[in-house]
C-alpha cells in the first residue's frame, strides 16, 4: 500500500551544529519572529492544523509569563525558556493521553525554536539532503518536516514518538513512511535500510536475498490492484484531488484529476490574527479555479474548531471541541464572516465551474440556512453589478452519523454529497482516531460504517444526485474497491502519484 514500505540509505540528524552569532536579541523579537514562522508553515504545509496548533500554544500567556518569571528569577533568556519548556511539560509528563503527549512535543519544538533564534543559529541542517534519503533522529518535530524536501525523502525513522503525533499526520498526508520507537543507535549515514512502517519494522544493510524480496513486495504493494481499477473502470468513477494550496492543484490537474473535490479553507483562517478579507479570499479562490484548467473546483467552508484552532476568531476553550463548535455551527454562529467567505466563493464563480461544499452538518436546517446566506449575498453582488455563477451548487460533507441518518432530507436540498471517511468513521465508533488505544475500531470497512455509507450512497442516487469521497480511506485501494461497489461517483484522492495511476484509464 502506497506510504508504508520504503528503501533507502540512512541519514543521521545531527543537532546542535549550526553557525552561531552574537545578535542581542531579544525575547520579544523571538516570539514575533516564531510567530512569523509558523504562519508561514500554516500556508504551505499539507497539514496546516498542526502548525495553528503550535501557534495556540505560543500566543497561550502562561509560556511567555513562565519564562519571564525565570528571566526575573536570574536565568540567561536561552535557559528561562527550557526550563519553562520543562515546567509545563512537567505538568502533563504523567498522562497517558495520547493528545497530551502530542502537545508536550509540540511545545518543546516551539521553545527550540526561541531558543536557535536567541542564540543566532543559522543553516538548516536539512539543506543537502541527498535523493532517496531515509532521514533517522532520536526524535522529528513538525518544524522539522517544514524544514526538509519532502520530495527526496523516503521514510522517516526515529527512536522516540508516536505513530499519531503531528509528525506522523504530515508523512501520512504525503505518503511517506513513518517508523518510531526504533533503536537507531547502531546506522550510520550511508546504511541501506528497508523500511516497513506497517509492521513498525526495519532492515539495515539488508542481504542481497532481503533487499530483492523487499523490492518486489515494494512494487507490489505501491501497485493498484487490478481489480481495483476494473472496478473504478466499470462504474465509471471520476478521479479527482484534494489540495490545501494552489500549488496542490496544479500538482493533481497536471497528474490527470478531473477536478479538485476538496478544497480546503482553513489556512486562510488558522495562524492568522486578523480575519481575512473577502478580497483577499477571493484573489485565492480565484487563483484556484484558474488552476484548475476549467475543471470543477470544490472549495470547502471554513472548517474550523476541533484540532484547528483560529486565533483570529477568539474561540473560547472546549472541553470537547470535536463535539463542539466546528464546521457549519461555527459559520452560521458568525454570519458576518460566514458571508465574506461567501460573497468571495461566489465571486471567484464568475472564473470557472466552482461548487461550495459544508462541513459538519447534522441538520437540514443547517443547509437551508446557508443557502439563505447565499440568496442574501448573491442579491447584494447582482445589485452592486458584480458578475457570478447564478447556479452555484451547494452540497453537504457526510461525516456524522446524523447527516447519514437524514441523508434522504439533506438530498432534497443539496447538489452533490462528499463523503468525509475520517471523521464518519470516528463518530460512527466512537473512537478518536489519534488516540493509539481505541485506533483498532477506526476501521473504514467496518460494518458500520459500511452500512452509513451504503445509506448515503442510496438517498443520493434516489435524488439524482452525485456522492464522492474526499477522506483518506479512498486512497486505500481495498476500501476505494468497495465504495466504487457502493455506487460514489468520485474518488478525490491527496496523492498526485495515485491520481496518476489510476488516472490513465
Amino acid at each position: 500500500m502506497e506510504g508504508t514500505l520504503a528503501i533507502g540509505k540512512a541519514w543521521i540528524l545531527l543537532r546542535g551544529n549550526g553557525a552561531w552569532e552574537q545578535s542581542g536579541r531579544t525575547l520579544e523579537e523571538a516570539f514575533v519572529h516564531e510567530a512569523g514562522r509558523l504562519k508561514a508553515y500554516i500556508k504551505d504545509s499539507p497539514a496546516p492544523e498542526v502548525f495553528s496548533a503550535h501557534l495556540e500554544i505560543l500566543e497561550d500567556p502562561l509560556l511567555l509569563d513562565t519564562i519571564k518569571k525565570n528571566v526575573e528569577e536570574g536565568m540567561a533568556p536561552s535557559e528561562a525558556i527550557k526550563a519553562a519548556a520543562d515546567e509545563i511539560s512537567g505538568m502533563f509528563s504523567d498522562t497517558d493521553d495520547e493528545y497530551f503527549k502530542a502537545r508536550i512535543d509540540d511545545l518543546k519544538d516551539i521553545c527550540r525554536g526561541l531558543v536557535e533564534y536567541l542564540e543566532g543559529i543559522s543553516d538548516n541542517p536539512f539543506e543537502n539532503l541527498p535523493e532517496g534519503t531515509v532521514v533517522v533522529a532520536p526524535k522529528l518535530f513538525p518544524s522539522d518536516m517544514a524544514k526538509m524536501d519532502l520530495g527526496k525523502v523516503k521514510a522517516l525513522v526515529t527512536s522516540k514518538g508516536s505513530s499519531t503525533s503531528h509528525v506522523g499526520i504530515i508523512a501520512r498526508s504525503k505518503g511517506i513512511p513513518f517508523v518510531t520507537g526504533i533503536d537507531i543507535s547502531g546506522i550510520q549515514t550511508g546504511d541501506l535500510l528497508l523500511v516497513d512502517s506497517n509492521i513498525s519494522e526495519i532492515v539495515v544493510n539488508p542481504t542481497d536475498s532481503q533487499t530483492e524480496e523487499f523490492k518486489d513486495r515494494l512494487a507490489a504493494g505501491n501497485k493498484i490492484p487490478e481489480k481495483m481499477k476494473q472496478t473504478i473502470l466499470r462504474n465509471g468513477v471520476k478521479i479527482f484531488g484534494n489540495a490545501s494550496s494552489v500549488k496542490d492543484i496544479e500538482e493533481a490537474i497536471r497528474s490527470g484529476a478531473e477536478g479538485i473535490g476538496l478544497f480546503r479553507t482553513e489556512f486562510l483562517f488558522l495562524g492568522n490574527n486578523r480575519l481575512p478579507s473577502e478580497e483577499e479570499q477571493y484573489l485565492i479562490y480565484r487563483d484556484a479555479v484558474e488552476a484548475c484548467q476549467g475543471y470543477p473546483l470544490t472549495i470547502r467552508t471554513m472548517d474550523i474548531g476541533g484540532d484547528k484552532p483560529a486565533p483570529c476568531l477568539d474561540l473560547p476553550k472546549e472541553d470537547n471541541p470535536f463535539l463542539g463548535m466546528r464546521g457549519i455551527r461555527l459559520s452560521l454562529s458568525k454570519p458576518d464572516i460566514f458571508k465574506d467567505q461567501i460573497r468571495a466563493i461566489l465571486r471567484a464563480s464568475a472564473h470557472g465551474k466552482v461548487r461550495m461544499m459544508i462541513p459538519m452538518v447534522t441538520r437540514l436546517e443547517e443547509l437551508k440556512q446557508t443557502k439563505a446566506l447565499v440568496e442574501e449575498c448573491e442579491a447584494s453582488l447582482r445589485a452592486s453589478g458584480i458578475c457570478f455563477d447564478n447556479e452555484l451548487e451547494i452540497g453537504v460533507m457526510i461525516e456524522t452519523p446524523a447527516a447519514s441518518l437524514i441523508s434522504d432530507l439533506l438530498a432534497s436540498e443539496a447538489c452533490f454529497f462528499s463523503i468525509g471517511t475520517n471523521d464518519l468513521v470516528q463518530y460512527v465508533m466512537a473512537a478518536d482516531r489519534g488516540n493509539s488505544s481505541v485506533s483498532y475500531l477506526c476501521v473504514p470497512l467496518d460494518e458500520a460504517v459500511v452500512r452509513a455509507v451504503r445509506m448515503v450512497v442510496e438517498s443520493a442516487k434516489k435524488a439524482g444526485i452525485p456522492v464522492g469521497v474526499c477522506g483518506e480511506a479512498g486512497s486505500d485501494p481495498e476500501v476505494a474497491k468497495v465504495l466504487c461497489e457502493l455506487g460514489v461517483d468520485c474518488l478525490s484522492l491527496g496523492s498526485p502519484a495515485l491520481i496518476k495511476e489510476l488516472r490513465p484509464l
